[in-house]
């Protein structure tokens, strides 16, 4: 494969020293630098010129990419919105390089970074997506890194976060949810002064979230669709929980997302009705 193929592979980068470790010669490397163009920036990333403006800038000056820039590389979940496009970066406190253009977060690391990575690793993303995000949205991130298996739950509670912050969200996060739309949902209910339970089984069924006793709450995410015999058996299901008393409610992405005023008056008119 050449050295252009691996690059992309793994986002348009690689450490020097990877590329040792496959049986690369550094003659190899050198030949197949000039021959595809492909620089060596200082002196061990080896660098697509084409690649994101933020992995080339992580390359040259030192810094590693962080907060909600890394969250995809590591496959979490990153909040709606293009608030958060400027890229994110973190160096040490004593840090006197360049000027970088982005956010830069400036502290020591709760765990060591691989020297052999241009990205953060999980626990020093997330305590910086604590300060960084509104409460809500860290909240979401937080629990989609346990859903990724980065993290587990007893891990972040063990974790000594510096910021009260983090030790907040490590004390209220769970395991439950499958998305950040489930996530930002459990976390506005609870903000309401709900009470809600996750993924309870009712009549063959998990509901994604029960309010209350009685109130059972479906999640529909982003990419989600139904084909027919889901959907026969969603509103079979719906019927069976009336029929046990329950109240049936289907919420989509943009319902929690983009429409949440209207869903939380909702629930609110339910919860109402039922305590009358």
């Amino acid at each position: 494969m050449s050295l252009d193929a691996l690059l992309k592979a793994n986002g348009g980068w690689l450490h020097r020293s990877e590329l040792l470790e496959h049986g690369w010669s550094p003659k190899q490397i050198l030949s197949a630098r000039r021959a595809e163009d492909v620089p060596l920036l200082r002196r061990r990333w080896l660098v697509l010129p084409r690649a994101e403006p933020m992995i080339v800038t992580a390359a040259r000056s030192g810094a590693v990419i962080t907060c909600v820039s890394a969250l995809e590389h590591h496959g979490l979940w990153r909040p709606p919105g293009d608030q958060h496009d400027q890229p994110h970066f973190a160096v040490p406190q004593t840090w006197s390089d360049r000027p970088l253009s982005g956010r830069v977060h400036r502290s020591s690391p709760l765990t060591a970074r691989d020297t052999r990575s241009l990205f953060d690793s999980v626990p020093n993303i997330l305590a910086n997506v604590a300060l960084c995000l509104a409460a809500e949205h860290a909240f979401a991130v937080w629990e989609s890194a346990i859903a990724a298996e980065a993290v587990t739950v007893e891990q972040l509670r063990a974790t000594p976060w510096v910021h009260p912050i983090a030790r907040e969200l490590a004390a209220e996060v769970g395991a439950w949810s499958d998305s950040g739309v489930e996530s930002t949902f459990v976390w506005r209910c609870r903000r309401m002064g709900l009470q809600v339970t996750q993924q309870v089984k009712i009549a063959g069924h998990r509901v994604d979230a029960l309010i209350g006793r009685r109130i059972a709450v479906q999640l529909d995410g982003w990419a989600f669709h139904r084909d027919a015999a889901q959907r026969r058996s969603d509103i079979r299901h719906d019927r069976e929980l009336v029929a046990l008393g329950y109240v049936p409610l289907r919420f989509d992405y943009y319902d929690v997302m983009h429409d949440w005023p209207r869903v939380e008056a909702e629930l609110r008119r339910v919860v109402a009705r039922l305590a009358a």
